[in-house]
């Protein structure tokens, strides 16, 4: 009996990690090559304008049909965003559901006061992109903002 105990045990014990890694794993939805980014002090950047402008691209390649993919910009910035043919306006977050490959073109401006922020206060923001479709296809991905430095 001593036996069985164990290997019951050593059972529920294998499931529990099992769901546990399910649920932690984070296999990414899509491969996405990122244009206009720049790599900066370990950071992903994207540059804003001194009027407030800034876009970068994705180049997005499913590996499963029917993720969401979602973009949060800081508070009070407006976006065009463009992908095969379709154009979204908006502000402050943008959200949808992709299942074939194309270029999303992300255009957004933020707000003067954070322009200021960034040009003159050496404050930070970030745009953070999610892609995920349930239960266990997820990628992260955060924007630094920084300001263009003129040469």
């Amino acid at each position: 009996m001593g036996m069985n105990k164990a290997l019951l045990i050593m059972a529920i014990i294998t499931l529990a990690l099992f769901g546990y890694a399910m649920k932690t794993a984070h296999i990414p939805p899509a491969s996405v090559d990122y244009r206009e980014v720049f790599y900066l002090d370990n950071r992903s950047v994207v540059f804003v304008e001194k009027d407030g402008w800034g876009l970068f691209e994705m180049d997005i390649n499913p590996k499963v049909k029917g993720f969401e993919i979602q973009i949060t910009f800081p508070e009070g910035t407006e976006y065009l965003v463009e992908y095969n043919g379709e154009q979204w306006k908006g502000s402050d977050e943008f959200k949808t559901t992709v299942s074939k490959g194309g270029t999303m073109y992300v255009h957004f401006k933020v707000p003067g006061s954070l322009v200021n922020s960034l040009y003159y206060e050496k404050g930070t923001a970030e745009i953070r992109i999610s892609l995920e479709k349930l239960p266990f296809w997820r990628d992260d991905y955060t924007l630094t903002l920084a300001p263009r430095k003129s040469s």
